[in-house]
């Protein structure tokens, strides 16, 4: 029996010490996360290494979306792309320029923007829109239910789909596991095609933790919606707790409508291997507006750190004010420094969470950084009879960055976002105003609240910001 033990024990060891060097030769892993996985592989053996396996080890092979030029196509899909750069105030042009150099997409002009805020009418907005297409929908979500909601758009979809409309869906294996043949079946049956992004298989369990987070529907190829909204009826649960869920959409028609068309286009040849021909996408007839957009996909198939490094860009742009509206805030060390800066010489940074998201562990996480945050000028706020899930960024009043990325490790550096950059100062004044009044409705945290702090709950807040770069 003993003899058994020990053998037990060497080849947890042995486990450890081959997971450690597989950890090591991953080299776009961040050196908090490395330690962290190590420190795993060897404290819960066997665990540590199928934890990994699970949700930490990745192996995607997709093509990166080479940098165009003005005036040339993106080889996938044959969208022409005319960068406006030239329009932008000097002071946006850096943050623009690194977003096209990361991205590949360059701002594009002559686009109308409206934000919705909260689920019926961002719900509405969508069911209308959808209703009035005459080519096509594309729709693609992290989740997508089939409660009341899921069911309104499934049977929506089958309607539109029927009158000989294009109809596309494409969901988040992970996130949309609840999908049930039955409830696809009919929209199938009606000639809508659908598809589940990064489906798990025994054979490659390992792109559990690859997740599509994106949010966004395309419809005729000239509007368009991006933000934080899945279509699901989560948020009448928390109602039940006298909680309101926040989420916020743009909706865009214009130019940034057809570079949005574009990326479900490269997502859905990724997951389904056909290629929709460059006759089949049109641009945007005439202009539609005056907004100033650009977007933003990351993920592990761009450039490392892409969103990180917009956000460093932003936050290094700013001049008087920052604003970031976040359901989890859990910043890399970069992110948190470039914040801290941002106070020492004299730009508000004002932060806004809700007290308790749907992840304990995740909140948990969040608070183990407000101690350093506060004691570095950076001021945050609770709020406490809403949850937000929005995801959003001011600077300065006059531009903003709203997607589907939050602003943790995950985000950063695992799921597929996507975010818009908003450069026109009449409509980022709204967003900013209301976040002002958010602030008017949250409770500040103050620093001597957790100078007070007990011995057991600074181990606590230590431990868990560990386990941070893992979540």
């Amino acid at each position: 029996m003993k003899s058994l033990w020990t053998a037990f024990n060497y080849l947890g060891l042995l486990l450890g010490v081959f997971f450690t060097l597989l950890v090591l030769s991953r080299r776009k892993r961040s050196t908090a996360a490395t330690w962290a996985w190590i420190l795993t592989f060897f404290v819960l053996p066997f665990i540590g290494p199928l934890s990994y396996l699970l949700v930490g080890y990745s192996s995607l092979k997709r093509r990166m979306r080479p940098k165009p030029e003005p005036q040339k196509r993106l080889p996938e899909t044959g969208f022409l792309i005319k960068s406006t750069l030239g329009e932008l105030d000097p002071s946006f042009i850096p943050v623009s320029q690194l977003a096209e150099h990361l991205s590949g997409f360059p701002p594009v002009s002559g686009n109308e923007l409206l934000f919705f805020e909260g689920q019926e009418s961002i719900y509405q907005a969508l069911t209308q829109t959808i209703e009035q297409a005459e080519k096509r929908i594309y729709l693609e979500y992290y989740i997508f239910k089939s409660d009341s909601v899921g069911t309104h758009f499934r049977d929506l979809l089958i309607r539109k789909a029927k009158q000989g409309i294009e109809v596309k869906l494409l969901v988040d294996h992970v996130g949309s596991f609840s999908l049930t043949k039955d409830f696809v079946a009919p929209l199938q049956a009606a000639g809508a095609e659908f598809a589940f992004f990064g489906k798990l298989t025994w054979n490659h369990p390992w792109s559990f933790q690859l997740r599509n987070h994106r949010k966004l529907a395309v419809i005729d190829g000239n509007q368009a919606f991006i933000g934080s909204q899945n279509i699901c009826s989560d948020f009448r649960q928390w109602r039940i707790k006298k909680l309101d869920w926040i989420d916020n959409q743009v909706f865009i028609q214009g130019a940034g409508a057809n570079q949005l068309e574009t990326v479900f286009l490269e997502d859905w040849a990724f997951t389904t291997g056909k290629t929709i021909s460059p006759s089949e996408i049109s641009l945007s007839s005439g202009v539609q507006g005056d907004s100033i957009i650009q977007l933003l996909p990351t993920g592990p198939d761009e450039l490392p750190h892409s969103f990180e490094k917009i956000l460093m860009a932003l936050i290094h742009a700013a001049r008087k004010r920052i604003t970031l509206l976040t359901p989890y805030f859990m910043p890399t060390e970069s992110i948190a420094l470039s914040l801290e800066a941002a106070t020492r010489r004299g730009v508000r940074v004002e932060i806004l969470v809700p007290r308790k998201s749907d992840h304990w562990l995740v909140d948990a996480a969040s608070k183990s950084w407000y101690w350093d945050l506060l004691q570095g000028g950076i001021r945050i706020w609770e709020t406490t009879e809403s949850f937000i899930h929005a995801k959003q960024v001011t600077i300065d009043g006059t531009f903003a960055l709203i997607g589907s990325a939050n602003m943790d490790e995950r985000s950063f550096r695992l799921n597929f976002e996507c975010s818009s950059l908003i450069f026109d100062e009449r409509k980022v004044s709204l967003l900013e105003n209301g976040f002002s009044h958010r602030l008017s409705q949250a409770r500040e945290l103050i620093l001597e609240d957790f100078i007070r702090q007990s011995f057991f709950a600074r181990i606590r807040d230590g431990l868990f910001r560990l386990v941070a770069p893992l979540l």
